[in-house]
Order: C-alpha cells, then sequence, then structure tokens
C-alpha cells in the first residue's frame, strides 16, 4: 500500500540495517492536510491497535478537526525514504513520535516504533530506531527538558539514554531528561 504524506523534511538520522551503519530520514508530519490525517488513519490499520500509533493517530486528527497549529503538538516520522517527502511512501515509516512542546520542558506523549522492527524482536532488519527518534528529538529541542512517561517494559531503555526517573511520581513511570544535569 503507498500512502501520500506532505511530510517537510528535517534532518538524517543514524540507525544499523542488518547491523550495519544506515542513514533514515527524520521529517514532520502536516496535521493540517487532509491526505496526511487520512493517510495516519490508514496506517493505523497496517500497525494495529496494539500499538501506541493509535494514539498518535487519533491525536493528529483531533489536532487537524480543531485546526491545531505546531506550536501545540508536533507529530515525526523515522523513514527509509530519502527523497520525495510530498509524497512519503507509509511502507517506509519506521518509527513515530508525538511531541507536546513547552516553554521549559517538551514531553514525548507517545512514540512507536514498527512493530516489526521493535527490541522484543530478534530477527527485525533494523536496530535503534527507538533511540534514533529519541536522540533527533533531543537536537531538534536542545535548549530545553525532555519529559515523557513510560511503560514498564521501556523503563530501561530511557535510562540508558540519560533520562532520569522521577521518584517523588509514585503512580506513573515519569522520566526527565536534562543536559545540563
Amino acid at each position: 500500500m503507498n500512502i501520500s504524506f506532505k511530510a517537510s523534511y528535517i534532518c538524517d538520522s543514524q540507525v544499523k540495517r542488518n547491523n550495519k551503519p544506515c542513514s533514515l530520514s527524520f521529517v514532520q508530519i502536516d496535521t493540517k492536510n487532509k491526505s496526511d490525517i487520512i493517510a495516519l488513519k490508514e496506517l493505523d490499520s497496517m500497525w494495529g491497535k496494539k500499538t501506541f500509533f493509535s494514539e498518535i493517530s487519533d491525536n493528529a486528527s483531533q489536532d487537524n478537526l480543531y485546526g491545531l497549529n505546531s506550536k501545540y503538538d508536533q507529530y515525526y516520522a523515522l523513514t527509509a525514504q530519502t527523497k520525495d517527502f510530498d509524497k512519503l511512501d507509509s511502507e517506509q515509516i519506521l518509527g513515530l513520535v508525538q511531541v507536546e512542546p513547552d516553554l521549559h520542558c517538551n514531553e514525548i506523549k507517545y512514540l512507536q516504533v514498527l512493530p516489526t522492527q521493535n527490541y522484543s524482536n530478534p530477527e527485525r532488519e533494523y536496530k535503534n530506531l527507538g533511540s534514533s527518534i529519541v536522540n533527533t528529538i533531543m537536537k531538534l529541542f536542545p535548549e530545553k527538558k525532555l519529559m515523557l512517561y513510560s511503560s514498564n517494559s521501556a523503563i530501561n531503555f530511557y535510562k540508558k539514554l540519560g533520562f532520569t526517573q522521577d521518584k517523588s511520581e509514585t503512580r506513573f513511570n515519569k522520566f526527565f531528561f536534562d543536559k545540563n544535569m
């Protein structure tokens, strides 16, 4: 299936493909573009409902419906595609992230890697997709702290990336990353 987005190229992002260095593209998805929203919904059905991608897709749809712009939530994709981002190929999207910018601290609301390329799959073709997404977000917002709530299964992942767990938060796994700490 070939779904068309109108993404904006941000930068290259480094991962491993079959244990060799590989460069992917990090792009921003335009929630004002109805074809992007339709494409996210179609991609949502391809990835399945057991992922955070459903939340990313639903939130992007709401932003489109209410006409919210990028000063609110921002949506990014990691893709194997290297050109023609006005026709982004959904089959090459390997990960998505939703970020809520704030004056002092940006929140990573949801991060999802293509389920077949997830860390738990020993036969995956790509490695370091999640860390590549997080590292690129850190580079995009170098002057601000990052905050997120982690699932239990991702706690060690965020600790490896240098996030610190907020021990005062007892109900949820709240993490911060501050390069100045």
